[in-house]
């Protein structure tokens, strides 16, 4: 509790200070709009009698006000100030507190820009540590000399102790609060992953049958027409073995990919894309007839076969249906393979199952 020595240089060893610099950062976050610290620095400037309060910390570049009474204007409203004008970052470069009585005639401070441009006349200074760290002080200031009492001093110190823990405990809990966010963040990616084919990017199995049902759901609610357009790569055993020999190892996937890819690029975004397994996909359709639903299967067809694939002529084959509510989601999905397979096998099969040997498919 002695007046303060000549200031002595913090350690200049670069992790640690990048690691204060984050933990100065973690201390500001924690105490912003901290009506608990505000508090505390009415009740002292109160219990002590003196204008100026603050809790403050002490960043690289500057002074970050954290809660404060009596500040100066132009201070009060920037809520920082440099370096240069902060008697609190000699209490965290000398990592212990600053008593000045009378700081216009001590010796190390008389010139010190708190002193000569802000009026400070007296201060006290406490640490606020925390995770081994000095980040700012709990300080009291005047704008004349004051002979602080051993009391006054060891008011802050204590207060500059509650404080400390008040912090500690606001960084545990926003902390906390990170990794739920985080978790909950990497469980939505881990779903997303679930739902997704790793291959081609568009739905899986597991999230078409989810989109199927959800959508089955709405239309009990809501009554809309529902169709669903198969899409198979013909020959993609061929195709695939073809790309092997010409392009190089998986090839095929690339084939896929880009089939994939491409039947996204003409459908609407509320359409579902997804690959069902091997060379098939289903595209969903809401709020699409069994008109719209062969328009969307042209579509695909086209953007498939309008430029080669992977350096390949790849053609699809696809198969429509819509949906009967009371005929049921098995038989709406048997519906749609039963023209799938037709439209394979006959390529001027009608509109609920169409094979692109028929041109536009119609």
């Amino acid at each position: 509790m002695s007046p303060a020595s000549e200031p002595s240089a913090e350690p200049s060893a670069q992790p640690l200070a990048t690691t204060r610099s984050a933990a100065v950062a973690r201390a500001v976050r924690a105490g912003e709009d901290s009506e608990q610290l505000q508090r505390l620095v009415r009740t002292a400037a109160r219990v002590l009698h003196v204008p100026v309060v603050m809790v403050s910390f002490v960043a690289a570049d500057r002074e970050i006000i954290e809660a404060a009474v009596g500040l100066p204007e132009p201070w009060a409203s920037l809520r920082s100030t440099p370096l240069s004008h902060s008697l609190c970052a000699q209490v965290v470069r000398l990592d212990g507190p600053v008593v000045l009585f009378d700081a216009r005639t001590h010796p190390t401070y008389r010139e010190h820009a708190a002193v000569v441009e802000m009026g400070a006349g007296a201060y006290a200074g406490y640490p606020l540590r925390h995770g081994g760290h000095t980040l700012g002080a709990f300080c009291a200031a005047d704008f004349v000399p004051r002979q602080w009492s051993a009391g006054d001093l060891q008011l802050l110190e204590d207060l500059a102790a509650a404080v400390s823990g008040e912090l500690g405990l606001r960084i545990a809990l926003q902390e906390l609060q990170d990794s739920h966010a985080q978790l909950r963040g990497q469980v939505a990616e881990l779903r997303e992953q679930s739902r997704t084919d790793p291959l081609t990017g568009v739905a899986n199995r597991r999230r078409f049958d989810e989109r199927l049902a959800e959508e089955v759901a709405r239309l009990q609610r809501q009554p809309a027409p529902l169709s669903l357009v198969l899409v198979d790569v013909d020959r993609f055993e061929e195709v695939d073995g073809t790309a092997g020999r010409t392009a190089g190892h998986r090839a095929g996937d690339a084939v896929l990919a880009e089939v994939a890819a491409r039947a996204r690029a003409v459908l609407r975004r509320t359409d579902l894309v997804a690959r069902l397994g091997g060379a098939e996909f289903a595209v969903l359709l809401p709020d699409a007839d069994a008109t719209a639903a062969d328009r969307s299967a042209q579509r695909v067809r086209r953007a498939v076969r309008e430029r080669p694939v992977a350096g390949l002529a790849v053609t699809v084959t696809t198969g429509t249906a819509t949906y009967v509510p009371s005929r049921g989601v098995e038989q709406f999905l048997a519906d749609a393979d039963a023209a799938l397979h037709e439209a394979g096998s006959s390529p001027s099969a009608g509109a609920t199952g169409t094979g692109d040997g028929d041109g536009d498919g119609t």
